[in-house]
């Protein structure tokens, strides 16, 4: 009876554990990507300086991190580090922004989902790999 109890717990344990968070594949996103264009309804100087912003994706702790050389215009985020959800091919930010990624060879683009009712929030970032 003491074997069963001592088996009943040891499942409960690896059935409670909190490895069920869904996380992406690794299908190339990651490691380092550098920005060269980003499609909006927006302006930008002459030059964007799109090239000094980087995001280096970390799947293995669901984290990005965001570089910046020079003075360049924060495109994507802040400098700094960003945990993540990921699903199929949905990134999911901390402050709840989506974007669903494709990669196509040596190009990243990330889509942000955006609102319906929001005019002109669509935004896509165009990376290349490092």
């Amino acid at each position: 009876m003491k074997n069963y109890l001592i088996l009943l717990l040891t499942l409960l344990i690896i059935g409670c554990s909190d490895d069920d968070t869904p996380q992406i594949q690794d299908t190339g996103l990651n490691g380092s990507w550098t920005l060269t264009n980003v499609i909006c309804f927006c302006g930008f100087p002459d030059p964007p300086g799109f090239e000094q912003t980087q995001l280096n994706f970390d799947l293995a702790n669901a984290q990005i991190r965001v570089d910046r050389s020079g003075t360049g215009l924060e495109y994507f985020r802040p400098v700094g580090t960003y945990n993540f959800l990921g699903t199929d091919n949905t990134i999911t930010l901390e402050d709840g922004r989506a974007y669903t990624y494709t990669i196509e060879g040596n190009v990243l683009r990330l889509d942000f989902v955006d609102e319906p009712q929001i005019a002109d929030d669509e935004i896509t970032f165009l990376l290349s790999r490092n």
